[in-house]
């Protein structure tokens, strides 16, 4: 198949599943940089299904910067402890003071300034990029990284956040619109249905032209992907 056409096949795949498969949850409908930024905060490592209360908590009470960072720590970390995550209540504090004091209390628009703000790593940058200023940028954590690896045999590095390759790789594969619903038709084939064991391919929209057999299937191991989930990483391994 020709580079172009594979190329289409491939986009057109992933956003025609997405349309007709993709999990509505509350932070894919909003545009808000804040609360996506906040979304991306507490998903990592940890389920979409467990979060959902909490994130709608939290915008309920802290849905903006000023609000954030004015928050009382104690009634905080209550909204957090029942999953576990009380470093991260610390941090969303910490990221909306730094909100305040450099931006005026936005959340920029730059991949250099949002990478500049403490625990926001390239997976989350570009994650608020796309998703809520709509900018052409991937979203690679290690199960999209995964899929690459199975559907192109593409090589990935021992960091992902860290791998210009798998990066500019991501970044060839985008389309010229409608990225939002490519980036997150990704992350759920990625997370649905291309897994690290037992795969369903049956199910998978780029099943045809994948390049790993399924039996067989080159993975990316547990400890790979742990180590990609850091908090400085941005790079998640959560089921989101």
């Amino acid at each position: 198949m020709p580079r172009d056409a594979k190329l289409w096949t491939f986009q057109s795949g992933i956003i025609d599943w997405f349309r007709a498969n993709g999990r509505r949850l509350p932070w894919r409908e909003t545009n808000n940089p804040f609360h996506i930024l906040i979304a991306e905060v507490i998903l990592r490592l940890t389920g979409a299904a467990k979060v959902e209360e909490a994130y709608r908590l939290l915008l309920a009470k802290y849905g903006t910067p000023t609000l954030m960072a004015n928050a009382n720590q104690d009634e905080l970390l209550k909204i957090f402890k029942r999953l576990g995550l009380h470093q991260r209540a610390t941090l969303l504090m910490d990221i909306s003071k730094e909100l305040n004091s450099r931006f005026s209390g936005s959340v920029p628009r730059t991949y250099a300034e949002l990478t500049s703000l403490m625990g926001i790593g390239p997976y989350t940058a570009n994650a608020i990029l796309c998703l809520a200023y709509a900018k052409r940028v991937p979203m690679v954590d290690g199960r999209v990284a995964r899929l690459f690896q199975r559907c192109f045999r593409c090589p990935i590095g021992s960091d992902i956040s860290k791998d210009s390759r798998i990066w500019r790789f991501a970044s060839e594969l985008l389309p010229n619109s409608n990225c939002r619903e490519y980036n997150l038709g990704l992350v759920d084939v990625a997370s649905l249905l291309c897994k690290r064991t037992k795969p369903r391919c049956n199910l998978c929209p780029v099943a045809t032209m994948c390049q790993s057999e399924t039996e067989q299937a080159s993975l990316i191991p547990d400890d790979r992907v742990k180590k990609n989930s850091d908090i400085n990483s941005g790079t998640h391994a959560r089921d989101c």
